[in-house]
């Protein structure tokens, strides 16, 4: 991953959007393992009422994620263009 520019600030944004983006990915995989979870357990099941807090969790950290990535690309419209690893 090359800095788009030589200054340090839009180096280190285009780092935290690559950590950013990685999370947003790993939060994604974690909530569909959850629906699925949640799917086999059937919906009135005790596993499905326990699998469905940490889903609300996961979809709170995914919003929150996606949140920090537009604030940061509204500081660095540089980075708009970068394409996700």
């Amino acid at each position: 991953m090359a800095p788009i520019e030589h200054d340090p600030d839009i180096a280190q944004a285009q780092v935290f959007l690559h950590l950013l983006n990685t999370e947003i990915d790993i939060l994604t995989a974690r909530i569909e393992e959850t629906e699925a979870d949640a799917h086999r357990a059937g919906s009135w099941d005790r596993l499905g009422a326990r699998v469905r807090p940490e889903e609300d969790t996961l979809q709170e950290q995914l919003s929150e994620a996606h949140h920090l990535v537009a604030r940061l690309t509204a500081r660095y419209p540089e980075l708009r263009d970068v394409e996700r690893n």
